[in-house]
């Protein structure tokens, strides 16, 4: 069975009875990537917020004063263009074709599910307004 780098986020494939992939090979000492114990100790304090079930604690607060930020603006238009950002790059960075091929597939899809309730969210938008519109007419006319 094939193994893969144990570097968060690499993904790539190793040689058998190796750790980590030609990149993130570790130097003749085997001391590892430089924030592998870094990463670790995050992991570890992560996982016992999570089961201790506070969910706030997860998070810096300054963190989440930002996802608040960010989350009071209405309508999809940051994602929609972080989606296009995020496809380019990985058309211009990614050299092996089937892992471009396979990731600019997924990014094009969730691209388009976005566009589509970006859509929805309009229209949504739209249809209120005009009620609205069609009640102040209304009671203008009374």
């Amino acid at each position: 069975m094939a193994t893969r780098c144990a570097a968060a986020g690499c993904g790539r494939f190793v040689r058998r009875g190796e750790r980590w992939c030609a990149r993130h090979h570790a130097d003749d000492d085997d001391r590892g990537p430089p924030n592998e114990g870094f990463e670790e100790g995050v992991a570890s304090i992560f996982r016992e917020r999570l089961a201790q079930g506070d969910y706030r604690a997860l998070l810096d607060p300054a963190l989440w004063e930002v996802i608040a930020t960010a989350g009071a603006e209405r309508g999809l238009t940051s994602e929609i263009g972080v989606l296009r950002v995020v496809l380019m790059r990985l058309v211009f960075e990614e050299r092996d074709p089937s892992r471009l091929a396979q990731n600019a597939a997924r990014i094009a899809s969730v691209l388009v599910q976005a566009e589509r309730a970006q859509h929805t969210l309009s229209g949504e938008m739209a249809d209120g307004l005009a009620e609205a519109v069609t009640h102040i007419l209304a009671e203008l006319g009374e």
